[in-house]
């Protein structure tokens, strides 16, 4: 099943897209359970083309609709309980996925519409409409590493558990993998500026560029790294700006 968009520039979807394949292949490659799931998009004109359906997803805003609660936690605890452990687990482990996804590529708009589940509990992210140096309104409201508020430190069982004592791991050593990896990543966004004239390269090729090595931190030590990253883990937890950010949605827009 495919969607077809009129309208819309999927070029910055296609690069989204290529980039998380970049990274699906890395986690795999160094055996970490870390889980992408790209979609496919052929961009067939400057504002027209075709997305692929996620099969078996919802949107955490429709889930919470549906359900009428304020929680994704509490529907996660009543959809899965049947498979609830492995259910946790794919979820912490696409969640980590997508975070450092969030983070090194800068992906912005991550309300609850933008993020679905499927059926074995992963989350899957979508619409990569602002990302690297582009946001909404060009505010840069956003400014959370990636978005980890309480209902989804809920689904891992809260801070002291085991299972968000997993997701903090994970993050770190996807990092320090994606890291050894850098320079593939920055000159394949490179060579992709002077062919696409997109939003998420307005800033200039410069500022683009020096930012993503910068996230990269390939000049800093592996501790430091690693010091660095549970920083940048502790500052997402229950960030003003994304508690913010989703409050804004629901008044403005009614995404729950």
């Amino acid at each position: 099943m495919c969607i077809i968009k009129g309208g819309d520039d999927l070029r910055q979807e296609l690069l989204a897209s290529q980039l998380i394949k970049q990274f699906k292949i890395i986690f795999e490659n160094a055996g970490l359970p870390l889980w992408l799931r790209p979609y496919e998009i052929l961009v067939t004109g400057s504002n027209s083309g075709i997305i692929e359906y996620v099969n078996d997803t919802c949107s955490v805003d429709s889930l919470k609709r549906k359900f009428g609660a304020d929680s994704i936690s509490t529907i996660f605890n009543i959809v899965f309980s049947d498979y609830i452990f492995e259910a946790k687990k794919n979820f912490i482990e696409s969640h980590a996925a997508y975070s450092l996804i969030s983070y090194l590529l800068q992906v912005k708009d991550r309300h609850n519409g933008n993020l679905l589940l499927d059926s074995d509990g992963h989350l899957i992210h979508i619409d990569y409409g602002f990302m690297l140096t582009n946001s909404p309104g060009n505010v840069n409201f956003e400014t959370s590493p990636f978005k980890l508020t309480q209902e989804y430190l809920d689904i891992m069982d809260g801070e002291k558990s085991d299972n968000y004592e997993y997701f903090r791991r994970l993050i770190v050593s996807g990092f320090l993998e994606a890291r050894k990896h850098s320079e593939e990543i920055i000159l394949f966004v490179e060579l992709m500026m002077p062919a696409l004239k997109i939003p998420c390269f307005a800033n200039g090729t410069q500022f683009c560029i020096e930012s993503l090595k910068e996230r990269f931190m390939t000049n800093l030590t592996v501790d430091v790294c690693i010091q660095r990253i549970n920083a940048l883990i502790e500052a997402s937890i229950n960030n003003f700006r994304s508690v913010q950010y989703d409050y804004f949605q629901r008044i403005t827009n009614g995404i729950m």
